[in-house]
């Protein structure tokens, strides 16, 4: 795929990308709890003016960024890159924050953003591990 790695061990009916866009204001809270939750391990991106949180969890094996551009409050970008055992599978989820009804389903962003904050078995990025 993109000229990237060995061709012919890829799938071409596969896309192992899920990306979701969600308008919700409880998955915005969430985002946002763990976003000022963990704002002293904040880092900022100077090549793509982003900044971003980055978790690392053991089991199940993924990792985390949770990230917005710099100087926008209205949206995040969570990133979760999951090592799985024959493919890597990597879900996205742009969450911005919306009044009135609910725009996509946030119920698996929402249960993602509350592990994060609940795990003890997150690894901030100046951490080792």
């Amino acid at each position: 795929m993109l000229g990237f790695g060995d061709k012919g061990h890829v799938d071409p009916t596969k896309l192992p990308i899920l990306v979701h866009a969600i308008r919700s204001s409880d998955a915005f809270a969430a985002a946002q709890k763990v976003w000022s939750t963990n704002a002293r391990n904040l880092r900022v991106d100077a090549a793509n003016h982003k900044e971003l949180l980055r978790f690392v969890f053991n089991q199940p094996a993924c990792v985390v960024w949770l990230q917005r551009d710099q100087g926008r409050t209205d949206a995040f970008e969570l990133i979760l890159l999951w090592d799985g055992q024959k493919e890597d599978v990597t879900e996205v989820y742009v969450i911005e924050a919306a009044s009135g009804a609910v725009i996509g389903d946030d119920k698996r962003a929402i249960s993602l953003l509350n592990a994060i904050l609940a795990s003890p078995a997150t690894v901030p990025v100046n951490q080792s591990a």
